[in-house]
């Protein structure tokens, strides 16, 4: 029998190859320098935000790169019924959206954007467009980073994504 790639397996592959690098952007947008700190009180870095948050992790493949860098997809349904990512969102169990890009050989992540999702919940934006997966086992929603005021993105490389 062979064995087959689950959708968790197969939704999170690239999440967890890069697992290393992102946790180290993430570091450097929530770990602080403070000179001040250092100069008064011999402190380097300083974490000023101490309340726990989670945070979501996506990246898409280069082509997707190439046709839609302003754009990120949100897993919109599952005809199985389960719970998917914009269901998890709406109910404010992940507080952050780290989305971004890996270069064509999937050796590093080229772009990305930290998006903030209280504002996406305030903002309860229509998707650009909905559609079936390759696999036809979800549903992608589809925005544009252009749709959502300036607080929506915490944090972003200089790539494309900057748009």
């Amino acid at each position: 029998m062979m064995a087959t790639e689950t959708d968790f397996e197969r939704d999170s592959g690239l999440e967890f190859k890069f697992a290393d690098e992102i946790k180290e952007i993430l570091g450097q947008v929530f770990v602080q320098r403070d000179i001040i700190a250092d100069i008064l009180g011999g402190t380097d870095f300083a974490i000023f935000n101490v309340t726990p948050f989670r945070v979501a992790a996506r990246l898409r493949r280069y082509p997707y790169y190439v046709n839609y860098s302003t754009q990120f997809t949100i897993r919109w349904s599952r005809p199985s019924g389960v719970k998917t990512e914009i269901d998890k969102i709406r109910e404010g169990l992940v507080d952050y959206l780290f989305y971004g890009f890996v270069d064509w050989n999937e050796k590093a992540i080229i772009d990305w954007f930290l998006g903030d999702l209280r504002v996406f919940r305030e903002q309860e934006p229509p998707p650009a467009a909905v559609k079936r997966n390759r696999s036809g086992d979800s549903d992608l929603a589809a925005f544009d980073l252009r749709q959502f005021p300036p607080i929506f993105v915490k944090a972003k490389s200089k790539g494309v994504i900057s748009a």
